[in-house]
This record gives structure tokens, C-alpha cells and sequence, in this order.
């Protein structure tokens, strides 16, 4: 079977070798500073049984390839793949309507439950090393507070509270904040105000809900914000605060590559299957 990679990080690499290792063709373009013998894009995909896309696939309209030195129009890449072809991309909500123009069944492998649990607990476990780097000593009794109670959220608790870690969770819904309770959490009502003093604060939600006001009570709190755009946390308001804010959105590719290409595969594999 061939499969055509488009883009991506350092998860497309890892990807790469592993559908290599099972016995498969793979053609590559735009990720050619990691040295995978780059084709052209139409050489890439021409034959391809599945066209691989990264998470995201696109920024600002191109193609996400951080590891290519060229702009890539994802329309004139798109255009180069022959109707019918199988496409497989994480969020997928801009090339959507591209995808239907050409006849191309898209999956976003990012909307899969599957996938999403699998790539949440690389998040939280991403964020346990950032706070680890960071304090330089050992979580126990570090009082952290969580903000939204998802899939991250709940992992993220976990893993604190396994480590010794005073966990506070705020989230919107009566059902998580039940939840967070049960698994050990002190908890209270999304944006009120902290009555007391954090080591960290890690935000999950892609909303700009904290305002200036609720940062805050948060000083002398490191910000952690683990959301895509448009984040929780403020940059701008962090700054008149002098908070420190560390953006770590993707952090499943940056700090567990191996895993997350792992994960892709499995998945990518799974959707091969259900399509037939």
C-alpha cells in the first residue's frame, strides 16, 4: 500500500518509519529538512492509496510544515491528488469544503474519540515534564490549579494527584466538577476568583474566559496553557502582570514524538479498515 505524507512535524518523521517498518511505500513532500528523500508533491501522491495530512493541517490557509522551507497552498496541493483518493487530516474544518469540490473522502483522525484519548494523555503527560523542568524538584504538595475538566483535564488530574500534587479543578458543568471531586480534586466554579495561592495554573479550554481581573489572583502562579488559539490565558495580560505564561500547545509532538506518530498510524490503519 502507498501512502503519500504531506507536511507535518516531527510526527510525520516518525510516521514515516513506521509505515516503512510494516511493509509499505510512503512518499513524502514538504517535510524535506528531515532528510526523508523528498519527491514533488504530484510525485507524492500519484498512486497514493491514502493521502496523510498533519494536526493541524493548515495554518492561515497552507499547508502546517514547520520542517519545509517553502509556503505550500493546501488548494494546489489538493489539486494535484486524483478524485476518489482517500485523505486523512487532524481538524480538518478548513479544507472540508476543498476536499467535497474534488471528491475527496476526507477523515479528520483528530474528531476520533479513539485518537483524542490517546493523544489527551500525551498532552497531560507533556505538561507533567513542563512542570517538572520548571519547579526542578518533585510535584508533591505543589498546588496546581486545572481549568476545564475534559479529556485533558481529567488525565492531566491523574497524573498530579499519582505524584503528590494538591489538585483545584474550575470548570463550567456541575457533571465535571462532579468528577474532578470524586478523583480527589478540590474544585470550584469556572472564573471565580482563586481565594488562595497556586503554584501553577493549566489551562485546557480554547477560550479567552480568564480576564485581566481573575489573573490576578493568580500571581505567583506559573501559567501553563495547553489550549490551541485562542487560548485561555492572555498573553497581553499576563504581561501587565508580570506573570510568566508558557504557550505549550502541541505538546504530544514535542515531547513524545514516537508515541504520537504511533498513535497516527493505529488510527490511520483503522480508518483504512472502516472505509472498505
Amino acid at each position: 500500500m502507498k501512502y503519500a505524507l504531506l507536511g507535518g512535524d516531527e510526527r510525520s518523521v516518525i510516521l514515516r518509519r513506521l509505515l516503512i517498518a510494516d511493509g509499505h511505500e510512503v512518499a513524502c513532500f514538504a517535510i524535506e529538512k528531515a532528510a526523508t528523500g523528498e519527491t514533488s508533491a504530484k510525485a507524492a501522491v500519484t498512486g497514493a492509496d491514502c493521502i496523510i495530512l498533519p494536526l493541524p493541517c493548515t495554518r492561515d490557509g497552507l499547508l502546517n510544515a514547520p520542517l519545509s522551507s517553502t509556503k505550500h497552498y493546501i488548494a494546489d496541493l489538493l489539486d494535484s491528488i486524483a478524485p476518489g483518493t482517500l485523505v486523512c487530516a487532524g481538524k480538518t474544518q478548513d479544507i472540508a469544503s476543498e476536499c467535497e469540490s474534488r471528491s475527496l473522502p476526507l477523515y479528520d483522525y483528530f474528531a476520533r474519540e479513539d485518537f483524542a484519548v490517546l493523544n489527551a494523555d500525551l498532552t497531560a503527560l507533556g505538561a507533567v515534564e513542563l512542570i517538572l523542568r520548571s519547579c526542578k524538584t518533585t510535584i508533591r504538595n505543589r498546588k496546581i490549579l486545572i481549568c476545564g475538566f475534559g479529556r485533558i483535564g481529567k488525565l492531566l488530574a491523574l497524573k498530579l494527584i499519582a505524584l503528590g500534587a494538591k489538585v483545584t479543578v474550575t470548570a463550567r458543568s456541575s457533571e465535571q466538577l462532579a468528577w474532578a471531586t470524586c478523583l480527589g480534586c478540590e474544585t470550584r466554579a469556572l472564573t471565580k476568583r482563586a481565594d488562595e495561592r497556586f503554584d501553577y495554573a493549566i489551562n485546557t479550554i480554547p477560550e479567552p474566559i480568564f480576564g485581566i481581573e481573575y489573573l490576578k489572583s493568580l500571581e505567583g502562579a506559573t501559567l501553563i496553557e495547553l489550549a490551541s488559539s485562542p487560548y485561555g490565558f492572555s498573553q497581553e495580560d499576563a504581561a501587565k502582570l508580570n506573570l510568566e505564561l508558557v504557550l505549550a500547545p502541541g505538546l504530544p509532538g514535542i515531547c513524545t514524538p514516537t508515541s504520537a506518530g504511533e498513535i497516527v498510524r493505529d488510527v490511520i490503519y483503522r480508518i483504512m479498515e472502516e472505509s472498505k
